[in-house]
């Protein structure tokens, strides 16, 4: 029996990097998922979403992570290697949705969960573009995807 799988994509268009999320699934719609495959854009609002993600068997967020690689870095993470913290601050939409999943786990309803996505270059929200380095990594994460989505 195929996995049940949901592809969460997060960001906006006009965010400069931190909408990778968002590109990625444009460039995802354009393509022919398998039928146990459902693609949802949600901005920063992966957290408002409690009753689609439980009972999924697989959970793929997609999404721009602060970790100690260098910008323009290709991640795949757990839950429990998401940073939370970026700057010093909290990242309150990531806390959020590790919220939401920690509250999904209590209902034994909780997928399988991997994050993947890139260390940003530049997120200021005024630009739709994504940065050349960062443009250049939406097909190598899709390829990630396509893999995650087959096994």
């Amino acid at each position: 029996m195929k996995k049940n799988i949901l592809i969460l994509c997060c960001g906006y268009p006009y965010a400069g990097d931190a909408g990778f999320g968002y590109h990625v699934s444009k460039a995802l719609e354009q393509m022919k998922l398998p039928e146990n495959v459902d693609l949802m854009e949600v901005g920063f609002s992966a957290c408002m979403i409690p009753h689609v993600i439980e009972g999924k068997d697989k959970l793929i967020v997609v999404d721009i992570f602060y970790t100690q690689d260098i910008p323009g870095t290709v991640v795949s993470l757990t839950q429990e290697e998401v940073p939370l913290i970026v700057k010093g601050k909290t990242d309150t939409s990531k806390l959020h949705l590790m919220e939401t999943l920690e509250q999904i786990k209590l209902t034994g309803k909780c997928p399988e969960t991997l994050f993947v996505g890139i260390v940003p270059v530049r997120t200021e929200m005024e630009d739709e573009k994504l940065t050349p380095e960062i443009q250049g990594k939406v097909p190598v994460v899709i390829e990630m995807i396509m893999k995650e989505i087959t096994l």
